[in-house]
């Protein structure tokens, strides 16, 4: 139970992290948030040593990232930060 809670944990936080990312504008934040998805990533390997828990874990965090996007592009932005979807101001 605890090893599921933690790899959706992880994984729900490292999907955030990688979908703030792949949205932020060029600045030193974007990679911030890269480098933070990476710490999770690597407290999660080593924390569990399995093979199957770390495969887990990396298509855990794209599914999370996927749905996100999809949530996230239907509501028109991400709530806590006021981040709009790449692609959505036309000039």
């Amino acid at each position: 139970m605890k090893k599921t809670l933690m790899l959706l944990l992880c994984s729900f936080l490292a999907g955030h992290l990688l979908l703030i990312f792949s949205w932020h504008e060029f600045s030193i934040f974007r990679y911030i948030y890269s480098l933070g998805a990476l710490f999770i990533g690597i407290y999660y390997f080593k924390t569990y040593e399995s093979k199957g828990l770390r495969i887990s874990f990396i298509l855990v965090s794209l599914v999370f990232w996927v749905l996100l996007t999809i949530v996230y592009v239907m509501i028109g932005k991400i709530p806590i930060l006021n981040l709009e979807p790449p692609g959505l101001k036309l000039e």
